[in-house]
């Protein structure tokens, strides 16, 4: 049977003011599942709908205080500095909208993980499966990734200033868009990355860059000459 629609609503008033933090909508879909049970049950005793609606409600007391509790400890997780996820088996995690600095996830099987709009700032990722990790929206400022499969890895939207990028596997990559200050690229695969129409700025790059895809891009003149003289087709690029 679907929820009351009228449950539904009030729930969703209940829990506006709140973050969409995993706990909280944990404690929504119990309140709800709870609150049908009780709304059935008043029905069945012969109380009209509207009666039966005000008492259900009516018999969750106050729950703000217990709202107010998960949420202040679920963010206060949220906001741990330097903590280690080195040597886990990570595969397939919901990390999204995480606030870890200095974090550590070195030598970590992350595949198919999701770090979607996590503040991931100087972040640690050596010898870690990257492959198909979902960074969209992630701020990544001052991240040192090494040695590491990124291949299928989704940077959309992410902030990449000041990453270290060292003997990564970045085949095939898009990065297509994105804004890039002081990032390094050095002894990585990027054969067939794809950098359309996205921004260098003081870049450096000491990677096979023959196969890469600039097309559209942007950048200052010492990032091109370097790219040039790894010998990157630069057609279609121009200068900031």
């Amino acid at each position: 049977m679907k929820p009351n629609p009228r449950l539904i609503a009030y729930l969703n008033e209940v829990f506006s003011h709140y973050e969409d933090l995993r706990p909280i909508q944990e404690l929504k879909e119990e309140l709800l599942s709870d609150l049908q049970e009780r709304l059935l049950d008043l029905q069945k005793d012969g109380f009209d709908e509207e009666a039966a609606f005000q008492r259900t409600i009516a018999s969750i007391g106050e729950i703000s205080e217990l709202i107010e509790s998960i949420h202040a400890n679920t963010t206060k997780l949220q906001q741990i500095i330097g903590i280690d996820f080195s040597m886990q088996n990570l595969q397939k995690s919901d990390l999204k909208a995480i606030k870890i600095h200095d974090g550590k996830f070195n030598y970590s099987n992350l595949q198919d993980s999701d770090f979607s709009h996590s503040d991931l700032t100087n972040a640690s990722f050596k010898c870690s499966n990257l492959d198909r990790v979902k960074f969209d929206g992630a701020n990544l400022t001052g991240a040192k990734i090494s040695k590491s499969n990124l291949r299928g890895a989704s940077f959309k939207n992410c902030t990449l200033n000041l990453v270290e990028f060292r003997s990564c596997d970045l085949t095939g990559v898009c990065m297509d868009n994105l804004i890039f200050t002081g990032t390094t690229f050095h002894h990585s695969d990027l054969k067939g990355t794809s950098f359309r129409y996205a921004t260098f700025q003081s870049c450096s790059f000491k990677a096979d860059v023959k196969k890469t895809i600039f097309d559209g891009a942007k950048m200052d003149k010492a990032t091109y000459a370097l790219l040039k003289g790894f010998k990157a087709n630069l057609s279609h690029v121009t200068f900031l």
